[in-house]
């Protein structure tokens, strides 16, 4: 099976677009062959698809079924480049994504040939709240932000110490059983104002992320439903930093938009 692909590094969280059309039931075990360190490598990937609304340029279509932030960039950058956005000009690209329920509008910038800065409107939280989990013995209270296609657990750094990154892969496998098929667990250092995101794809991957849009703005929303205002915060992440702007009305997140930004870093086809 040869398969055409796009390779896209936004915020170092590599992802793979792809090109070629693949039935539903067979995306999940092809984009895995893909993303494996034997073949195109990259930690997860998405299909393009023919939008069912007028109003969308193209459908997005991730592994699992779910949304991402970063891959919507990622397509949004690539539709640009192939409308030869000259560079230091904006253009406004609106996508059906799976795991969102509305349009997703992303505003990109032409910063070079191959780079672009993006701002993405994302999804909603469907709630925001603290939930127990139980880890050697050991009972937890954890915030919870739950989107449509994926739900964050934000993990304050100083709960595991020097263990951290250890400890949150194994709570990613016990708590696998209690959480969605795609979810997250959020190193959070609020003070230093940085993420280590760690996902986790039932039966697929589980891996520490370069940079995660849904984990920031799950960030953003929770910091905005704490505060109970408009909130700001840049995160330090491993492949760099990403902005998440939360507006806080009448006792709800009412918006959530993130900002990276995003670099094209390979066309081609790849021989399964």
């Amino acid at each position: 099976m040869e398969v055409k692909f796009i390779k896209a590094s936004p915020t170092e969280n590599m992802t793979l677009l792809i090109e070629t059309p693949v039935a539903r039931e067979k995306q999940l075990a092809v984009a895995e062959r893909l993303i494996a360190y034997g073949s195109v490598y990259a930690e997860q990937a998405g299909y393009i698809e023919e939008a069912e609304n007028p109003a969308a340029e193209k459908r997005l279509q991730m592994m699992a079924g779910e949304f991402c932030g970063n891959a919507s960039l990622s397509l949004a950058a690539w539709l640009a480049k192939k409308k030869n956005l000259p560079i230091g000009e904006k253009t406004e690209i609106t996508l059906e994504v799976s795991g969102a329920e509305e349009l997703v509008h992303c505003e990109m910038e032409r910063e070079t040939e191959h780079r672009f800065l993006g701002r993405v409107a994302m999804p909603l939280p469907q709630c925001i709240e603290t939930r127990a989990f139980t880890l050697d013995d050991e009972r937890i209270e954890l915030t919870a932000v739950v989107f449509a296609g994926i739900t964050h657990i934000l993990v304050p750094v100083s709960l595991w110490g020097e263990n951290a990154a250890k400890k949150a892969e194994r709570a990613a496998r016990v708590w696998a059983k209690e959480l969605p098929p795609v979810f997250g667990l959020l190193l959070f250092d609020e003070k230093e104002k940085s993420l280590k995101p760690l996902v986790a794809v039932e039966d697929v991957s589980l891996i520490w992320e370069r940079g995660c849009g849904s984990g920031t703005s799950a960030v953003g929303a929770y910091l905005a439903a704490r505060e109970k205002k408009d909130v700001t915060v840049s995160l330090k992440q491993p492949g760099g930093v990403m902005r998440a702007t939360a507006s806080y009305q009448n006792g709800a997140v009412t918006k959530i938009e993130i900002t990276g930004s995003v670099a094209i870093v390979a066309e081609g086809t790849a021989y399964l």
